[in-house]
């Protein structure tokens, strides 16, 4: 059954959608070797690649059988493109949550749709603006969208989850506010430009806020966090593909 944005009472199912492309799939076989040891609960997880990374799939090990792949259209700018393809992911998951993982995310511990709501409402971390680095890039982005300033950024800790209804919802806000689709205001930003899970969550922080759970960063410790989160521009090396096999290896106990 799927909820009401007034009630917030999410008793339904929940997916795990994966935005990937060719030069990260060597994070995203890391990513859901991580899913396949720790996740559990979930209905489907679904992988999203564009049309033109699928080649470089087939020349790779096959994906795990759990995994649901599906292909979206190519991109010029593909970080703005796969901010598109999370924006729709209601679209290709008919699940009542919708949990998003990005390939450089690795679950560490064992979790359940649960895991990610209180009494089932959606549970996303903040950080007040004002303690934010000076040269936060994610600021100025969402509140061009919006048209109001945020109070805080909601990017810090993933996975990020949210209920379908949101996806449509800010869809036609975007018709009605910006005179465009979502899709094409996206990807007229500049280079980096846009901000797709602070303006989801920046948007149910106005609209529905009864709705989530909203809780400030500082009350969740590191071991605590879901996933340890990296950032696969910056490549991946001995160090950190040491500590990712730390993560994926079966607890001994002999």
């Amino acid at each position: 059954m799927e909820s009401s944005p007034l009630t917030g009472r999410l008793e339904m199912t929940c997916d795990i959608v994966i935005r990937s492309y060719w030069r990260d799939f060597g994070w995203l076989e890391m990513c859901l070797a991580a899913v396949e040891r720790f996740c559990s609960g979930f209905s489907q997880v679904i992988v999203v690649i564009p049309n033109a990374s699928e080649p470089w799939l087939r020349r790779r090990a096959a994906l795990p059988p759990f995994v649901r792949l599906e292909l979206c259209r190519d991109y010029n700018d593909d970080y703005l493109g796969q901010q598109v393809t999370k924006l729709y992911a209601d679209r290709r998951s008919d699940a009542g949550l919708i949990c998003h993982l990005d390939s450089d995310c690795i679950v560490q511990k064992p979790l359940t749709p649960n895991d990610l709501t209180s009494e089932g409402r959606p549970r996303i971390y903040t950080r007040a603006v004002a303690d934010l680095p000076r040269h936060w890039p994610w600021t100025r982005p969402t509140a061009e969208f919006l048209g109001w300033m945020p109070t805080h950024d909601f990017m810090q800790s993933p996975p990020f989850t949210f209920p379908r209804w949101l996806y449509s919802e800010i869809r036609v806000w975007s018709r009605r506010e910006k005179g465009v689709p979502l899709s094409d205001w996206v990807m007229s930003r500049p280079a980096r430009g846009f901000s797709e899970f602070n303006v989801l969550a920046a948007y149910a922080h106005e609209y529905h806020r009864e709705a989530f759970e909203w809780l400030p960063i500082g009350q969740l410790a590191d071991t605590d966090r879901p996933c340890q989160w990296f950032w696969s521009w910056g490549g991946l090396d001995a160090d950190t593909r040491q500590l990712i096999d730390r993560i994926l290896q079966p607890v001994s106990y002999g």
